[in-house]
């Protein structure tokens, strides 16, 4: 079992999360400064400015068993306590990559019903070292789907959401989706709740102005995914 779930730092707690119910997300259960939201594939974790960067993340159903498979191909997985500590009956595995040590959290293999099943989350992993990069998310069991023309490679996790690797400067995680429903429509319902929103790309596109001054992309899916 494995799922997306990339960690989105905001400025703005609540705007972010009126626009991720206007985008169809649902909110689930969190903890002292952190809300996750489920969408019809992958959830995010949000949490306030002043805890870090967005960074990439996972859930897996059996850790111990996650981090042992994850051994055997050769990346550093290690279980943990959140607070640092190790043990047995750990809550979470901090998985070591290329320039960056991101955590997989426990997760329920059945996805929550009631979020919009056309949004699937997308973590955009920036990366000075994207071969590395490919390799640590297929050695945690993440699918490669068909390299595009742009040399982008996605990864889809089996229980739903998928990360794309991009060559960069240094190392970055953007947030967004892709977006199987009529994009235009989407636009609308995000305009009609008072949030900015802008096709592009010949409206394969829509860009949404955020709190911070970035930008979140929510695409239609650039290949069928396998």
């Amino acid at each position: 079992m494995l799922r997306v779930r990339p960690t989105m730092i905001t400025t703005d707690n609540e705007r972010m999360a009126a626009l991720f119910r206007t985008l169809g997300l649902l909110p689930a259960e969190g903890t002292a400064g952190e809300t996750l939201y489920d969408a019809g594939g992958g959830r995010i974790a949000l949490r306030r400015a002043g805890d870090g960067r967005n960074r990439i993340g996972f859930e897996a159903g059996d850790l111990a068993e996650f981090a042992r498979r994850t051994r055997e191909s050769g990346t550093t997985a290690e279980l943990a306590e959140p607070d640092g500590g190790t043990a047995v009956h750990a809550k979470i595995v901090q998985v070591t990559a290329p320039g960056v040590a991101f955590t997989v959290h426990q997760g329920e293999r059945a996805a929550r019903s009631g979020a919009d099943p056309n949004l699937t989350v997308v973590g955009v992993w920036h990366t000075p070292e994207p071969r590395a990069a490919a390799k640590v998310l297929g050695d945690i069991g993440a699918r490669p789907q068909p390299a595009g023309q742009d040399g982008w490679v996605d990864f889809v996790a089996k229980n739903g959401g998928l990360v794309s690797v991009r060559a960069g400067d240094h190392q970055r995680v953007d947030v967004g989706f892709e977006y199987t429903g009529e994009l235009p429509s989407l636009r609308d319902r995000v305009l009609g709740a008072g949030f900015p929103a802008v096709l592009a790309s010949a409206g394969a596109l829509l860009q949404v102005p955020l709190p911070s001054g970035e930008q979140m992309i929510i695409s239609r899916p650039r290949c069928t995914r396998r």
